[in-house]
């Protein structure tokens, strides 16, 4: 073995200083969103250099992981990793978070004080919340567990079963890393894309990020409605919709006359309107 117990030790409590910072982090999102807002949450990440994903993930975990929870936690002398307070964090298809009140959390620690095991990891407290594991994140090279990884954790029965579940699932993989690809395009986008750099003030590179993220936004948006998708609208809904497509009018009048300096139509120009909801 090329490293020794006092490696170990060190490098747990480095992982354990990394979960507390992330909490912090995200208790700091969620004062920023109660002093400003939504509106201002995007900006404040771009200023810390911080990725939107990355800092919703932050800061729901935070909200969830109360100071209680976090000193039970802390207390138990039992290793978890932010990654598993994240899994616990999930919102179910239900809505609701896989464990809310991280009561199997708290069951877990105590079974392994019990056995006198030093650790709870990721893809034990998964099971134990009969969480499938998320395609997505699995298939994303930045998350934190790989799908090489999440087999090898399982036991052969288990393991055998996993894949063939996965090969039954061929349309959900490729939509997962349809997804995968976006978000990772939208990402590259975000941070090296020529739309956000090379611009002659801090304020048009944010103007600039933010259009790309509104054209990005757009376009996951109709992926995920297919073509032969039959859409049966209220009459409220439709009125909904027809806002939407008046604020989408006004903003590419908006971006043509104050990004784009081309002339605006004269119908636009004979009509003078704030954006719908704005």
């Amino acid at each position: 073995m090329s490293y020794t117990e006092q490696d170990v030790h060190e490098g747990r409590r480095l992982m354990d200083d990394g979960r507390e910072n992330r909490l912090v982090i995200g208790d700091k999102l969620l004062s920023v969103t109660a002093v400003g807002g939504d509106g201002v949450f995007d900006q404040y990440c771009d200023e810390i250099s911080l990725n939107l994903r990355t800092a919703r993930q932050y800061r729901h975990t935070a909200r969830l992981c109360t100071p209680p929870v976090r000193q039970i936690v802390a207390d138990s002398g039992v290793h978890v990793s932010y990654s598993a307070l994240r899994e616990g964090a999930r919102l179910a298809p239900s809505g609701k978070p896989y464990d809310e009140d991280y009561s199997t959390l708290r069951s877990l620690l105590r079974d392994a004080r019990e056995a006198g095991a030093s650790r709870v990891s990721v893809p034990q407290y998964r099971r134990a919340l009969g969480m499938e594991p998320a395609l997505q994140d699995l298939l994303d090279p930045s998350s934190g567990t790989s799908l090489a990884d999440y087999l090898a954790s399982l036991p052969p029965q288990e393991r055998d079963q996993a894949i063939r579940d996965l090969v039954e699932k061929k349309a959900e993989v490729h939509d997962a890393l349809k997804r995968v690809m976006d978000e990772k395009r939208r990402r590259d986008r975000e941070t090296r894309g020529p739309e956000c750099g090379g611009g002659k003030s801090d304020k048009a590179a944010a103007v600039a990020r933010d259009l790309v993220r509104i054209s990005d936004q757009g376009a996951a948006f109709m992926s995920r409605y297919p073509p032969s998708a039959f859409l049966d609208f209220s009459d409220e809904q439709r009125i909904a919709c027809k806002e939407v497509l008046g604020t989408l009018d006004v903003l590419a009048t908006w971006i043509r006359v104050r990004v784009l300096d081309d002339q605006a139509p004269v119908g636009s120009r004979a009509e003078t309107r704030d954006l719908v909801g704005a």
